[in-house]
């Protein structure tokens, strides 16, 4: 359970002074006030108990709680931030998805590549509820689309996000952007480790190649798990011309270097012709070593002050009330 906090604490000063006139009126005697017509004997008006005369003395008291609620709520209490540790079983997923135009290929149609590949990306994240998932968009460069994370609500949006104009450099750096994600990979993180790689070309930009991006993760213990989405042959392209609506390209697809890439690393390397294909490919994660990673969940401060005020409110017409119905006084 959060401990109670006060946003605003100095208003709780103003309690010292309330707190001294209750003691100042306690402490006092309370004078009797004369009668309002002058009589020659008290024994001519005998004095009557009753609930209302034996409970008006402490008729002040709701007053003074009133203003005590209020205070408080100026100080506006609640439960504050704080933060606990929540374990969970799985392993550290980087997905380094190809966003360069190439994608644009509709050979899913119709659905064009990119869309195919992204539909399939966020159907394996639900299924990956323990794992934590990061995100690399690459074409001519790489680009961090998302840090590892274990908050899964986010991530398909983050997915749809990723499209053609999210890098500008033109062309395929497949090396940059597996070195990119071995990077983001913490050493305190999942004893296991794997990079997703989904492209449908040959690297041709970026000042690392493949090969060595693919030891280097070997070297720090990251299966790299490739996966080349398209089919081979003529692929229809969008923007054919005015009597056209589709332009015919030949498919240039480097599967050595994708298989080296996974082999290096321990990892397999898959063809995907369909994003049913595509599903059945990447099962085979579901049988690396999971692992115990240990997250701080913060918690949100939460206001009460309202609660304060509307029973400061409530018990001050309460005493208005009271003093107009019940304890009506006869001058």
């Amino acid at each position: 359970m959060h401990a109670i906090e006060f946003q605003n604490p100095a208003y709780l000063l103003m309690l010292i002074p309330l707190c001294a006139i209750l003691l100042f009126r306690g402490a006092g005697k309370t004078r009797r006030r004369g009668a309002a017509v002058a009589v020659s004997s008290e024994a001519i008006v005998p004095a009557r108990a009753s609930f209302r005369t034996a409970t008006w003395p402490y008729l002040p008291a709701l007053r003074y709680l009133s203003l005590a609620l209020l205070v408080v709520a100026l100080a506006r209490p609640g439960q504050g931030i704080d933060a606990s540790s929540i374990t969970s079983s799985g392993i550290d997923i980087m997905i380094v998805l190809d966003v360069s135009d190439s994608m644009m290929g509709e050979d899913f149609t119709p659905k064009n590549r990119l869309e195919v590949a992204k539909q399939a990306v966020k159907d394996f994240i639900r299924k990956r509820s323990g794992d934590r998932i990061g995100m690399v968009v690459f074409s001519g460069e790489a680009y961090l689309q998302c840090p590892l994370t274990l908050d899964h609500r986010m991530l398909p949006d983050i997915v749809d996000e990723a499209g053609f104009t999210s890098v500008e450099e033109e062309g395929t750096a497949i090396g940059e952007a597996i070195a990119l994600a071995a990077s983001r990979m913490d050493e305190g993180g999942a004893k296991s480790k794997m990079i997703l790689l989904v492209t449908d070309g040959m690297n041709n930009r970026g000042s690392i190649d493949p090969e060595t991006a693919a030891r280097l993760c070997a070297g720090m213990g990251i299966k790299i798990y490739s996966v080349g989405i398209g089919k081979d042959g003529r692929v229809p392209y969008p923007g054919g011309g005015i009597f056209w609506g589709k332009r015919y390209l030949y498919n240039h697809f480097d599967e050595g270097v994708l298989r080296s890439v996974s082999g290096v690393s321990g990892g397999k390397f898959y063809r995907a012709t369909s994003s049913g294909v595509f599903w059945g490919n990447v099962r085979d994660i579901d049988s690396l070593e999971k692992s115990d990673i240990a997250t701080r969940v913060y918690h949100e401060f939460s206001d009460s002050f309202m609660i304060f005020l509307v029973i400061a409110v409530g018990v001050f017409f309460t005493d208005i009330a009271l003093r107009s119905l019940v304890y009506r006084k006869v001058p």
